[in-house]
């Protein structure tokens, strides 16, 4: 098909699907077809026998495999769709799994493509279908200044996909400047899986994570800032800390101790964390745990790095990596 068929097929069924019709007018369509993967595959392999030609029967398919099938493109991607035919029109909102990718709007530019990225998402989410629950939210995006409006749109659109009862959330903000989160909005028994990358997670979060998702298991960090002082959990089960920051923080006498404590991790990865070494607390369950860490990119003294090894004691399978000089506990003599 070429793209001049798709603009007017677009304005034609506009007048039938405003919605779709509006978010076109503000994200330009690409050459057809605008999808990569499952869906191009998947319209060649279905063989129209010679007696049923012209039948259409992907569109045919129930909409819950269409809506698999749909969560497997990018959102932009997914709307698009709305043009194919008349089936297809309003599918796209009620998708369970928003993939909303920045990179999808890099042929406006850089700086522009940040505008009109948090438009369209901001519109995606304002004209799905009202009573449509979401089972995964995942956005890329850049941030190109420290604007708090770029904050408190981000945080709008994690506060709609928890209302709507995801399980999975993930959120990746490329390293030009950090997401501040706001974690008030953590309020959820149906948050399952959390991903972070460059998010800066300030004083209270992991408080507020504790007692507003009680059925969260897996929290992934890379990348992050953590200003908290205890990572507390006690549903947790798989704890991936990735290339991340612990804020030093310093009291009148000495520098305050990080802390984590988890008693149900049965799987720990601590790769490379910088500033101040989390001493491990209450880790009972742990079975599996990968550690790396480098004295150049962390502070810590004898003491902390041997209850770090005793916390570790009981690990069925660890793998251990540290880089730096002899480490020597000096224990006095009673």
């Amino acid at each position: 098909m070429e793209k001049t068929w798709c603009a007017r097929d677009a304005a034609a069924i506009g007048a039938g699907v405003p919605h779709a019709h509006h978010l076109f007018d503000e994200t330009p369509l690409r050459a057809w077809p605008p999808w990569r993967g499952v869906l191009a595959v998947a319209r060649r392999k279905v063989k129209t026998p010679a007696h049923a030609a012209g039948m259409d029967w992907i569109s045919d398919l129930p909409d819950e495999i269409l809506h698999r099938i749909m969560s497997f493109l990018n959102a932009r991607q997914a709307v698009q769709t709305c043009v194919l035919s008349r089936r297809w029109r309003n599918l796209w909102r009620t998708v369970p799994c928003i993939n909303a990718d920045c990179k999808e709007f890099d042929f406006f530019g850089f700086r522009r493509s940040e505008v009109e990225f948090k438009r369209f998402v901001n519109r995606l989410l304002e004209l799905r279908d009202p009573i449509a629950m979401m089972d995964a939210f995942w956005f890329r995006y850049h941030k190109l200044d420290t604007d708090t409006t770029s904050s408190a749109d981000t945080n709008r659109w994690i506060s709609h996909a928890l209302q709507k009862q995801a399980r999975v959330l993930e959120a990746v903000m490329y390293p030009c400047h950090l997401l501040d989160l706001d974690h008030s909005s953590f309020t959820s028994r149906y948050l399952r899986r959390i991903g972070f990358s460059g998010v800066r997670l300030d004083q209270g979060f992991f408080k507020q994570l504790e007692a507003g998702c009680p059925a969260l298991e897996d929290l992934f960090l890379h990348h992050c800032t953590i200003e908290d002082d205890k990572i507390s959990s006690q549903t947790l089960k798989v704890l991936t800390i990735d290339r991340t920051y612990f804020l030093i923080a310093i009291n009148a006498t000495d520098v305050q101790k990080k802390s984590i404590s988890a008693p149900s991790v049965t799987s720990l990865t601590m790769y490379s964390p910088e500033g101040s070494l989390p001493i491990l607390k209450d880790m009972t369950s742990l079975v599996t745990a990968s550690v790396s860490f480098s004295e150049f990119r962390v502070h810590f003294d004898a003491n902390d790095f041997y209850q770090y090894l005793w916390s570790l004691s009981g690990v069925t399978n660890l793998e251990f990596n540290y880089q730096g000089p002899k480490a020597c506990r000096h224990v006095s003599e009673k």
